[in-house]
């Protein structure tokens, strides 16, 4: 500053325009400031509302993403729910799978039990244990019709206890059965290897015994009529007697007609029962000596 300017402060500067003194170019001055500190607030205010436009996108994205994690949360529920319940009604299905095959098992076995005990009945007699009629009765077919292959000779015996009638009546039915089993029981010591009793109903038996000639099936016929007499059934304290009437028939020749075999063995029987009871009677076919 010149010593004018400092001597007269009205003075204008030096350099100043014509006509604009100190005080107006002061004024001007200040009006750049302010400008200046308008444009820098103006910067701010921009660099704020940038900054805010920034907050206002992460504030968005992270409400979307809390959005979408929310549904991803409400979904997972929704899926272990679901997860839950299907695995309940797996449980629920497995275990009503396994109550119907633990059934089923106990269904096969009760008709595996059926199946057996009808082939038993089919096969066996249920009183005595002895062959069924149909089991006895294939027997005397299959070796009537090897005689001659697999064995030399046959022996069929039809068998009736004697007054069985009586014995049912005086003691009843239950002493009749006992009577029938005792009877079995008999048959089961005096029969050996491929001999073989059957009960063909009632009181009625059939035996039918391989490669024994005459003297030795009626030798049988008799070793069973004797311990037949000989046995005394106690029965509720009374004694039971018993005694058998057999027809006996050996053949060394096949027989083709089962059937007739046993007819004619039956036939003997009814001959033994008229000529008095408790004995045998014998008839021999082919060379049985």
């Amino acid at each position: 500053m010149n010593a004018r300017s400092r001597d007269n402060p009205k003075e204008p500067f030096q350099g100043a325009k014509p006509g604009q003194d100190v005080e107006s170019l002061a004024d001007f001055s200040l009006f750049e400031q302010e400008k200046a500190v308008m444009r820098r607030s103006e910067q701010m205010l921009e660099a704020l509302d940038a900054v805010a436009d920034g907050v206002k996108v992460l504030a968005k994205a992270y409400s979307e993403s809390y959005r979408a994690q929310r549904r991803m949360m409400r979904m997972s529920d929704r899926m272990q729910a679901d997860l839950q319940d299907a695995n309940r009604q797996l449980r629920e299905q497995a275990e009503h799978l396994a109550q119907l095959n633990n059934a089923l098992s106990d269904e096969v076995r009760e008709r595996e039990r059926l199946t057996a005990e009808l082939e038993r009945l089919a096969l066996e007699d249920a009183l005595t244990g002895l062959f069924s009629r149909r089991r006895v009765m294939d027997c005397v077919e299959g070796m009537a019709e090897s005689i001659g292959e697999q064995s030399h000779s046959l022996a069929v015996m039809m068998l009736d206890l004697d007054d069985f009638k009586a014995l049912n009546d005086t003691h009843g039915h239950a002493a009749g059965d006992f009577a029938l089993e005792s009877f079995a029981e008999i048959l089961g010591r005096e029969l050996g290897a491929e001999q073989y009793a059957g009960r063909m109903g009632g009181e009625e038996f059939l035996v039918v015994a391989a490669d024994l000639n005459s003297a030795e099936a009626f030798a049988l016929a008799e070793r069973i009529r004797c311990a037949v007499e000989r046995a005394s059934l106690d029965w509720k304290g009374d004694q039971l007697s018993l005694a058998v009437s057999i027809g006996l028939v050996v053949t060394t020749d096949p027989w083709p007609d089962a059937g007739e075999l046993v007819a004619l063995a039956d036939d003997l029987l009814y001959r033994a029962k008229n000529e008095g009871r408790n004995r045998v009677i014998v008839q021999m076919h082919g060379q049985c000596g």
